[in-house]
């Protein structure tokens, strides 16, 4: 009889047994579904600093974010002769890269390529070779872009006696009839090869630089300006409906002329027609930045030409452009072969440059490259350049705010979602100035919902770069460093000695890794208040964060 109670109650406690562990388990299915259900965490409004506010008015549309990022100078056209080339860093690049600005086609060059030009027969007329021009051009269109074409060195026998200046040959043509020829061959040979309908699609400059003496240009600025109408003239026989313009103006201090090109081209005496103006279908210019100045001086230096351009009717809507762009030298006045920062300033400062774009106008900024020398890892500007693309093609909206220094917010509205790039930056490398943004959203769009969540991306000293790494694993691995080198630039060997490509591709995974665009905040729930949507945005001295708000 016990024993037969005892069974009983065993029985009986493992049926409890397992009915509470069934319970259990049934509960905490329960529970995970729970969390998977919870809403993610939600960002209260944040107490607001007026100084630092920026108010944007999502129903205003003030322009388009368009793309100024996708032109790309080529120095030797030849290189695209490399398959190697053409299926490496030309497809790498096209992500963002869609044309290619062809510098020094026609001769002229301290590396003798292009020599087309072969000279005078007895009845006076030109002799070319463009077999090495087709031979080029055709692998270039291999690769699916469309080329711009720069008309600038004069072939060496054309300017004799012979004169090597920086950039090859800067003299004018001693007689333009044999210019006009070597002008209309050329061009002819492209449109025999090419077709009028493609060609007449490509852009042509006359020179580079014409206001750097004597680098780029020894003619004086009235030289110049002849030589502009002469080659206009010859190169609308060809194509009548070309798209032509003026070589890119230098900037700095040793510029010999700047706006008079301008005003040449809307009321001066056309040296060919001996009537008013020559025509102008773009204008452009170089900029580049000197860190050790500890500035952005890209309004006092782009402010003129637009201005200019806005005077003269005809010209106030053609393209204003910057054909060369970067920041020239390091914050030790070092310049090295590198044309930009690649960290976390060159980024900011590139931002920075964003705003200034849209503000002054400037259609395009060709770009030198955005890569690390010897990889295809992104320096930090080429993470701006993912962001603006996300960008691209939306609707800048209205900001008001009264921010100091090189601080901002480029507020847009695309496919019903909100964009905000925001930005700090400080020219000196070694700046402290952190800063905090308020972006305000009010009325358009904000005023139909309540919750939009949020995902940010951010470019700072401790996202999306990878130099200060790998500087310090080459110095780890004891790569000898030049002393007067260039620091921090996109090209490795300006800083350091033989060697350093071993440890970057030694370590390439982290680099990659290091390098990719941050992802810093996802999903994350934020409300309207009180008609509005404030966010409380914290930047490092340099940094760029990208805030995508999706109604929920």
């Amino acid at each position: 009889m016990f024993y037969a109670q005892t069974r009983k109650l065993v029985a009986f406690l493992l049926f409890v047994s397992a009915f509470s562990l069934f319970y259990t388990c049934s509960k905490s299915e329960d529970v995970e579904k729970e969390i998977i259900e919870t809403p993610e965490p939600e960002i209260p409004q944040a107490p607001v600093d007026p100084a630092k506010l920026v108010t944007i008015n999502t129903g205003a549309v003030v322009g388009t974010f368009y793309n100024f990022w996708s032109t790309r100078p080529m120095i030797n056209q030849t290189r695209f002769n490399s398959s190697g080339f053409r299926t490496g860093e030309v497809e790498n690049a096209k992500e963002y890269v869609k044309s290619y600005n062809l510098v020094r086609m026609l001769g002229g060059r301290t590396d003798n390529l292009n020599e087309y030009y072969q000279g005078v027969d007895g009845s006076g007329n030109i002799i070319t070779d463009f077999s090495g021009l087709l031979t080029s051009m055709r692998n270039f269109r291999l690769t699916g872009l469309k080329p711009r074409i720069v008309l600038d060195n004069v072939p060496w026998e054309m300017s004799l006696p012979k004169v090597v200046d920086t950039y090859g040959n800067s003299k004018p043509p001693i007689d333009y009839n044999l210019w006009r020829q070597y002008i209309n061959a050329f061009l002819n040979t492209l449109v025999n090869e090419f077709g009028m309908a493609e060609v007449k699609t490509w852009r042509f400059r006359v020179a580079t630089e014409p206001n750097y003496s004597p680098d780029h240009w020894r003619g004086t600025k009235e030289d110049y300006f002849k030589h502009y109408d002469i080659t206009v003239d010859e190169v609308l026989k060809v194509i009548p409906d070309a798209i032509i313009g003026p070589g890119n103006m230098l900037t700095e201090g040793v510029a010999k002329f700047k706006t008079e090109l301008i005003d040449h081209c809307a009321n001066g005496t056309n040296y060919v027609t001996g009537q008013k103006g020559t025509k102008m279908s773009f204008f452009c210019i170089s900029y580049y930045e000197k860190i050790d100045q500890n500035t952005v001086k890209l309004a006092g230096d782009i402010g003129p030409y637009r201005n200019s351009l806005d005077s003269y009717s005809q010209f106030a809507d053609i393209p204003l452009e910057i054909h060369e762009f970067g920041m020239l030298r390091d914050e030790n006045a070092k310049r090295g072969v590198s044309l930009n920062d690649a960290t976390e300033l060159g980024a900011s400062w590139y931002a920075t440059i964003a705003e200034m774009a849209f503000k002054y106008k400037i259609n395009e900024i060709y770009d030198w490259g955005q890569e690390i020398e010897g990889s295809n890892l992104p320096q930090g500007r080429r993470n701006v350049s993912k962001m603006f693309q996300m960008m691209e093609g939306g609707n800048r909206l209205q900001a008001n705010h009264n921010l100091s220094g090189y601080a901002g917010v480029i507020p847009v509205e695309k496919n019903n979602a909100f964009y905000l790039l925001v930005y700090n930056h400080n020219p000196s490398r070694t700046s402290t100035n952190k800063n905090t943004i308020y972006p305000r959203l009010e009325g358009g769009l904000i005023a139909s919902g309540t919750k939009w969540s949020m995902n940010e991306w951010t470019v700072d000293k401790n996202n999306s770069i990878m130099m200060h790494e790998l500087y310090k694993d080459l110095r780890n691995a004891g790569i000898s460093e030049i002393s007067n080198g260039r620091i921090y630039a996109n090209r490795i060997s300006d800083r350091f000695n033989t060697g350093w490509e071993n440890v970057l591709n030694a370590n390439m995974a982290k680099y990659e890794n290091l390098a990719k665009l941050s992802k810093t905040a996802s999903n994350v729930t934020v409300n309207k208040k009180d008609g509005n949507l404030t966010l409380k945005v914290e930047l490092e001295p340099h940094s760029v964060k990208l805030i995508e708000l999706i109604p929920q």
